[in-house]
């Protein structure tokens, strides 16, 4: 037999249990996220101590279950062939996951790979892409890209003031290539 209190079908919190569960979910979230963070950090510090077979091996945990951090620095570790064998593929494997959760950092190298073509077939298009979606985010190394891409005409039509203005909000930001991007093409237009 049911209890007369058993609920059999779904029903709103009461307003006496609302305060509850959300201090319980708050609860779960501090402790997964202070774990996480601590497990990021420790990643890092192997990293940092050129430790790269631990730091691959806590990365490697991380990223499976889904922090793009985890995956972005993961991605690098292949890439650079740190504490691995190098493989373009599997950096860009990587890359992928984390810049499809709109990890800028990602979306960036993800196109820098679809620039040069390594891992995956070369396609300005595809590199304009990720680089756009870090960009507005205001990620200053994707702004200078796009920058560069519409400088030369690459993947998109080549416009000289689309390219200023990338260039100036990475500019802005203090990353100094898009500066010295920037001045470079303000002396090429005074020179015309």
């Amino acid at each position: 037999p049911r209890s007369s209190t058993m609920r059999t079908t779904w029903q709103p919190l009461s307003n006496e249990t609302k305060p509850l569960t959300f201090l319980l979910v708050l609860t779960v979230l501090f402790l997964f996220t202070s774990s996480c963070s601590d497990n990021i950090q420790n990643a890092h510090d192997a990293y940092n101590k050129k430790d790269y077979k631990e730091a691959h091996k806590l990365f490697l945990s991380l990223a499976t279950d889904g922090v793009a951090q985890a995956q972005n620095t993961l991605g690098l570790i292949y890439s650079n062939g740190q504490g691995v064998p190098q493989d373009n593929k599997e950096a860009v494997k990587w890359w992928r996951l984390a810049a499809e959760q709109g990890f800028a950092p990602a979306q960036t190298n993800l196109g820098w790979m679809y620039s040069k073509g390594q891992g995956v077939p070369q396609d300005d298009k595809e590199a304009i892409k990720w680089w756009r979606l870090a960009a507005e985010q205001g990620f200053s190394q994707a702004q200078n890209n796009l920058g560069v891409m519409y400088s030369k005409g690459l993947g998109v039509p080549q416009d000289d003031k689309e390219a200023t203005k990338w260039w100036r909000l990475a500019a802005e930001q203090g990353f100094a290539p898009a500066q010295y991007n920037l001045y470079q093409s303000t002396r090429n237009f005074t020179r015309r």
